[in-house]
Protein backbone atom coordinates (compact mmCIF):
# COMPACT_ATOMS: atom_id res chain seq x y z
CA UNK A 1 0.00 0.00 0.00
CA UNK A 2 2.79 2.37 0.91
CA UNK A 3 4.48 2.02 -2.53
CA UNK A 4 1.75 2.23 -4.70
CA UNK A 5 0.73 5.40 -2.50
CA UNK A 6 4.40 6.89 -3.03
CA UNK A 7 4.64 5.90 -6.71
CA UNK A 8 1.32 8.11 -7.09
CA UNK A 9 3.06 11.06 -5.31
CA UNK A 10 6.00 10.23 -7.42
CA UNK A 11 4.10 10.87 -10.39
CA UNK A 12 2.83 13.67 -9.47
CA UNK A 13 5.89 15.47 -8.37
CA UNK A 14 7.60 14.95 -11.62
CA UNK A 15 4.31 16.35 -13.12
CA UNK A 16 5.00 19.34 -11.11
CA UNK A 17 8.15 19.47 -11.60
CA UNK A 18 8.18 19.33 -14.82
CA UNK A 19 5.31 22.22 -15.27
CA UNK A 20 7.88 24.35 -12.90
CA UNK A 21 10.67 23.85 -15.01
CA UNK A 22 9.12 25.16 -18.07
CA UNK A 23 7.58 28.00 -16.36
CA UNK A 24 10.92 29.29 -15.15
CA UNK A 25 12.36 28.41 -18.82
CA UNK A 26 9.74 30.33 -20.60
CA UNK A 27 10.08 33.43 -18.12
CA UNK A 28 14.38 33.13 -18.82
CA UNK A 29 13.88 33.12 -22.67
CA UNK A 30 11.56 36.63 -22.72
CA UNK A 31 13.59 38.21 -20.54
CA UNK A 32 17.52 37.15 -20.03
CA UNK A 33 17.96 40.27 -17.45
CA UNK A 34 14.68 39.54 -15.27
CA UNK A 35 15.86 37.53 -11.96
CA UNK A 36 14.05 34.20 -11.95
CA UNK A 37 13.52 32.01 -9.01
CA UNK A 38 14.49 28.62 -9.05
CA UNK A 39 13.76 27.34 -5.57
CA UNK A 40 10.00 25.77 -6.10
CA UNK A 41 11.87 24.11 -9.02
CA UNK A 42 14.57 22.66 -6.55
CA UNK A 43 12.30 21.82 -3.77
CA UNK A 44 9.97 20.03 -6.25
CA UNK A 45 13.32 18.20 -7.60
CA UNK A 46 14.65 17.06 -4.01
CA UNK A 47 11.11 16.47 -2.89
CA UNK A 48 10.72 13.96 -6.21
CA UNK A 49 14.38 12.53 -4.85
CA UNK A 50 13.16 11.63 -2.18
CA UNK A 51 9.89 9.64 -3.25
CA UNK A 52 11.88 7.97 -5.60
CA UNK A 53 14.72 6.91 -3.20
CA UNK A 54 11.30 5.64 -0.62
CA UNK A 55 10.33 3.65 -3.56
CA UNK A 56 13.35 1.88 -3.87
CA UNK A 57 14.55 1.48 -0.22
CA UNK A 58 10.65 -0.09 0.41
CA UNK A 59 11.17 -2.56 -2.92
CA UNK A 60 14.52 -3.83 -1.51
CA UNK A 61 13.04 -4.63 1.91
CA UNK A 62 10.46 -6.89 -0.03
CA UNK A 63 13.14 -8.36 -1.84
CA UNK A 64 14.65 -9.41 0.89
CA UNK A 65 11.57 -10.78 2.26
CA UNK A 66 11.30 -13.03 -0.54
CA UNK A 67 14.59 -14.00 -0.34
CA UNK A 68 13.96 -15.13 3.07
CA UNK A 69 14.01 -18.71 1.56
CA UNK A 70 17.60 -18.36 0.78
CA UNK A 71 19.11 -20.23 4.04
CA UNK A 72 21.84 -17.91 4.37
CA UNK A 73 19.29 -14.72 4.05
CA UNK A 74 17.27 -17.17 6.70
CA UNK A 75 20.22 -16.97 8.98
CA UNK A 76 20.68 -13.12 8.97
CA UNK A 77 16.78 -12.51 9.36
CA UNK A 78 16.92 -14.91 12.68
CA UNK A 79 20.22 -13.50 13.88
CA UNK A 80 18.71 -9.53 13.97
CA UNK A 81 14.95 -10.74 14.90
CA UNK A 82 16.91 -12.85 18.07
CA UNK A 83 18.68 -9.71 18.67
CA UNK A 84 15.94 -7.07 18.01
CA UNK A 85 15.69 -6.66 21.97
CA UNK A 86 19.16 -5.69 23.29
CA UNK A 87 19.67 -3.31 19.94
CA UNK A 88 16.37 -2.16 20.94
CA UNK A 89 17.91 -0.64 24.23
CA UNK A 90 21.43 0.01 22.38
CA UNK A 91 19.35 2.40 20.19
CA UNK A 92 18.65 4.02 22.94
CA UNK A 93 21.89 4.55 24.20
CA UNK A 94 23.63 5.74 20.91
CA UNK A 95 20.86 7.84 19.97
CA UNK A 96 21.50 9.98 23.11
CA UNK A 97 25.13 10.21 22.81
CA UNK A 98 25.02 10.98 19.61
CA UNK A 99 22.82 13.91 19.68
CA UNK A 100 24.33 15.09 22.53
CA UNK A 101 27.95 14.85 20.12
CA UNK A 102 26.17 16.79 17.46
CA UNK A 103 24.97 19.80 19.27
CA UNK A 104 28.35 20.57 21.53
CA UNK A 105 30.09 21.37 18.00
CA UNK A 106 26.81 22.86 16.34
CA UNK A 107 26.78 25.18 19.93
CA UNK A 108 30.98 25.92 19.23
CA UNK A 109 31.50 25.68 15.76
CA UNK A 110 28.31 26.67 14.17
CA UNK A 111 29.60 30.22 13.40
CA UNK A 112 32.89 29.30 12.14
CA UNK A 113 32.73 25.72 10.41
CA UNK A 114 29.89 25.21 7.26
CA UNK A 115 29.69 21.45 7.86
CA UNK A 116 28.34 22.45 11.51
CA UNK A 117 26.25 25.51 10.64
CA UNK A 118 22.87 23.59 10.94
CA UNK A 119 21.76 20.60 13.23
CA UNK A 120 20.69 18.58 10.24
CA UNK A 121 24.53 18.96 8.78
CA UNK A 122 26.21 18.61 11.95
CA UNK A 123 24.79 14.75 12.17
CA UNK A 124 25.72 14.39 8.79
CA UNK A 125 28.90 15.33 9.75
CA UNK A 126 28.89 12.83 13.09
CA UNK A 127 27.83 10.27 10.83
CA UNK A 128 30.46 10.28 8.61
CA UNK A 129 33.20 10.66 11.17
CA UNK A 130 31.71 7.45 12.21
CA UNK A 131 32.40 5.84 9.04
CA UNK A 132 36.25 6.91 9.32
CA UNK A 133 36.39 10.44 7.65
CA UNK A 134 38.80 12.82 9.62
CA UNK A 135 38.82 15.88 7.21
CA UNK A 136 36.86 18.38 9.31
CA UNK A 137 39.53 17.76 12.47
CA UNK A 138 41.69 20.23 11.11
CA UNK A 139 38.86 22.91 10.65
CA UNK A 140 37.77 22.43 14.39
CA UNK A 141 41.14 22.39 15.86
CA UNK A 142 42.01 25.93 13.88
CA UNK A 143 38.70 27.29 15.29
CA UNK A 144 39.59 26.08 19.00
CA UNK A 145 42.44 24.38 19.46
CA UNK A 146 41.47 22.89 22.92
CA UNK A 147 37.93 21.68 22.44
CA UNK A 148 38.02 20.71 18.68
CA UNK A 149 40.40 18.23 19.69
CA UNK A 150 38.83 16.93 22.90
CA UNK A 151 35.31 16.66 21.23
CA UNK A 152 36.67 14.98 18.31
CA UNK A 153 38.70 12.45 20.09
CA UNK A 154 36.04 12.00 22.78
CA UNK A 155 33.63 11.00 20.21
CA UNK A 156 35.83 8.80 18.75
CA UNK A 157 36.17 6.95 21.73
CA UNK A 158 32.49 6.87 22.88
CA UNK A 159 30.95 5.77 19.63
CA UNK A 160 33.35 4.86 17.04
CA UNK A 161 35.36 2.37 19.99
CA UNK A 162 33.14 1.87 22.75
CA UNK A 163 29.44 1.61 21.38
CA UNK A 164 30.16 0.57 17.62
CA UNK A 165 31.84 -2.79 19.98
CA UNK A 166 28.73 -3.08 21.77
CA UNK A 167 26.85 -3.35 18.70
CA UNK A 168 29.30 -6.07 17.31
CA UNK A 169 28.98 -7.91 20.41
CA UNK A 170 25.38 -8.01 20.32
CA UNK A 171 25.33 -9.89 16.81
CA UNK A 172 28.25 -11.77 17.67
CA UNK A 173 26.00 -13.48 21.24
CA UNK A 174 22.72 -13.70 18.58
CA UNK A 175 24.58 -15.66 15.97
CA UNK A 176 25.77 -18.06 18.59
CA UNK A 177 22.62 -18.51 19.99
CA UNK A 178 20.83 -19.11 16.19
CA UNK A 179 23.57 -21.30 15.68
CA UNK A 180 23.24 -23.24 18.86
CA UNK A 181 19.40 -23.53 18.59
CA UNK A 182 17.86 -24.23 15.25
CA UNK A 183 14.62 -23.78 16.21
CA UNK A 184 14.96 -20.34 16.30
CA UNK A 185 15.33 -20.40 12.13
CA UNK A 186 12.39 -20.48 9.89
CA UNK A 187 12.18 -24.04 8.23
CA UNK A 188 11.09 -22.13 5.07
CA UNK A 189 14.59 -22.39 3.18
CA UNK A 190 14.49 -26.88 3.88
CA UNK A 191 11.40 -27.17 2.33
CA UNK A 192 12.49 -25.15 -0.52
CA UNK A 193 15.46 -26.99 -0.81
CA UNK A 194 13.67 -29.99 -0.42
CA UNK A 195 11.00 -29.52 -3.13
CA UNK A 196 13.71 -28.10 -5.28
CA UNK A 197 15.69 -31.61 -4.69
CA UNK A 198 12.17 -33.97 -5.22
CA UNK A 199 11.42 -31.62 -8.85
CA UNK A 200 15.46 -32.83 -9.68
CA UNK A 201 15.24 -36.08 -8.69
CA UNK A 202 11.73 -36.91 -9.92
CA UNK A 203 12.76 -35.17 -13.95
CA UNK A 204 15.61 -36.68 -13.63
CA UNK A 205 17.75 -32.88 -14.36
CA UNK A 206 20.10 -34.13 -11.30
CA UNK A 207 22.56 -36.28 -10.06
CA UNK A 208 21.40 -37.57 -6.63
CA UNK A 209 23.52 -35.53 -4.24
CA UNK A 210 25.33 -37.92 -1.51
CA UNK A 211 26.12 -34.60 0.89
CA UNK A 212 22.12 -33.88 1.00
CA UNK A 213 22.12 -36.91 3.13
CA UNK A 214 24.87 -36.21 5.57
CA UNK A 215 22.38 -33.07 6.58
CA UNK A 216 20.10 -35.64 7.77
CA UNK A 217 22.42 -38.05 9.57
CA UNK A 218 22.50 -36.02 13.10
CA UNK A 219 18.86 -36.33 12.85
CA UNK A 220 18.66 -40.29 12.39
CA UNK A 221 21.42 -40.82 14.32
CA UNK A 222 19.31 -39.20 17.49
CA UNK A 223 16.64 -41.35 16.71
CA UNK A 224 18.61 -44.81 16.19
CA UNK A 225 19.79 -43.62 20.13
CA UNK A 226 16.12 -43.09 20.97
CA UNK A 227 14.91 -46.30 20.13
CA UNK A 228 17.98 -47.87 21.28
CA UNK A 229 17.13 -46.73 24.96
CA UNK A 230 13.45 -47.71 24.05
CA UNK A 231 14.57 -51.03 23.48
CA UNK A 232 16.99 -50.87 26.62
CA UNK A 233 14.05 -49.40 28.95
CA UNK A 234 11.31 -52.50 27.60
CA UNK A 235 14.18 -54.86 28.35
CA UNK A 236 14.35 -53.95 31.49
CA UNK A 237 11.08 -54.37 32.29
CA UNK A 238 10.51 -57.35 31.00
CA UNK A 239 13.45 -58.58 33.26
CA UNK A 240 11.60 -57.08 36.42
CA UNK A 241 8.92 -58.45 35.51
CA UNK A 242 9.96 -62.40 34.54
CA UNK A 243 12.16 -61.89 38.16
CA UNK A 244 8.86 -61.02 39.95
CA UNK A 245 7.30 -64.16 37.84
CA UNK A 246 9.54 -66.64 39.54
CA UNK A 247 10.09 -65.31 42.61
CA UNK A 248 5.62 -65.78 42.82
CA UNK A 249 6.48 -69.16 41.04
CA UNK A 250 8.95 -70.22 44.07
CA UNK A 251 6.96 -68.99 46.84
CA UNK A 252 3.95 -71.14 45.85
CA UNK A 253 6.25 -74.12 45.01
CA UNK A 254 7.61 -73.48 48.46
CA UNK A 255 3.86 -72.97 50.16
CA UNK A 256 2.48 -76.01 47.34
CA UNK A 257 5.61 -78.66 49.23
CA UNK A 258 5.21 -77.32 53.20
CA UNK A 259 1.38 -78.17 52.32
CA UNK A 260 1.89 -81.87 51.01
CA UNK A 261 4.32 -82.04 54.18
CA UNK A 262 2.00 -80.94 56.68
CA UNK A 263 -1.50 -82.45 55.19
CA UNK A 264 -0.10 -86.32 56.14
CA UNK A 265 0.44 -84.82 60.01
CA UNK A 266 -3.18 -83.43 60.15
CA UNK A 267 -4.50 -86.75 59.18
CA UNK A 268 -2.74 -88.56 62.09
CA UNK A 269 -4.11 -85.69 64.25
CA UNK A 270 -7.42 -86.14 63.41
CA UNK A 271 -7.01 -89.77 63.36
CA UNK A 272 -5.65 -89.89 66.84
CA UNK A 273 -7.61 -87.47 68.17
CA UNK A 274 -10.92 -89.48 67.18
CA UNK A 275 -9.35 -92.44 69.15
CA UNK A 276 -9.14 -90.47 71.70
CA UNK A 277 -13.05 -89.23 71.77
CA UNK A 278 -14.04 -93.16 71.35
CA UNK A 279 -11.96 -93.99 74.40
CA UNK A 280 -13.33 -91.88 76.65
CA UNK A 281 -17.12 -92.78 74.95
CA UNK A 282 -16.51 -96.07 76.18
CA UNK A 283 -15.13 -95.20 79.58
CA UNK A 284 -18.27 -92.84 80.28
CA UNK A 285 -20.48 -95.85 79.39
CA UNK A 286 -18.44 -98.51 82.23
CA UNK A 287 -19.18 -96.23 84.69
CA UNK A 288 -22.67 -95.60 83.82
Amino acid sequence: MATIILSFTAFGLFAARYLVLQKSLETLQKNRKEFVNFTPLWMASMAYDYTVASIVFIANIKMLRLFRFNRMLGFLMAVLANALPSLVSFSAIFIIAFMAYSFFPLFLFGSHVYTYSTFLRALETQFTTLLGRTEYFPLIKAVDAFWGPMIFFSFSFACVIFLMNIFVTVINISMNEVENNPDLMSPESEVVSFVVRSVKSTLGLGKRDEGNGMEYQGTLDSVEARVASLSESLDKMLLHDLAEMTLQQRQLGEYRRKSSILQPLQKVRIKEGGGSLRASDKTNTVTE
